[in-house]
Formats: C-alpha cells, sequence, structure tokens
C-alpha cells in the first residue's frame, strides 16, 4: 500500500489560508478594545468634579476683629 505524502516546498509551507480567520480575530479584538477604552475613557471624563471630598460650600471667611 502506498501512502499519499505530499512534500511541500518551503513556499508552499509558509502561505497563508484564504479565508483570514487570523485577520478577523485582530480585526474584532481591535473593535472590542477601542469600545471598552471608550467607555472608560468616558465613565473617567464625563464628570469634571468629583464629588469626593469637595466641600458643598466654602468656608465663611470671618472677618478680623477690631478691638
Amino acid at each position: 500500500m502506498e501512502e499519499n505524502t505530499a512534500v511541500l516546498t518551503p513556499t508552499e509551507a509558509r502561505q497563508a489560508s484564504p479565508h483570514r480567520l487570523n485577520f478577523r480575530v485582530l480585526v474584532v479584538s481591535m473593535a472590542l478594545s477601542l469600545a471598552v477604552a471608550a467607555m472608560i475613557y468616558y465613565a473617567v471624563y464625563s464628570y469634571p468634579r468629583s464629588p469626593i471630598g469637595v466641600p458643598e460650600e466654602p468656608p465663611a471667611a470671618t472677618a478680623p476683629t477690631t478691638p
């Protein structure tokens, strides 16, 4: 019985798949990462002043008393 062994040249062995599955994965992952980065950017910079640690009213200034 003869085995069906195909010998590929180095050029044939390095050829890419015509389905471009790796390209699709890269495009989808890049789009998802940009969407996540945009959501984080919006979450951080949508409120310019954080209510944490900021008093609601500035402290009242007292005038110096003169004796």
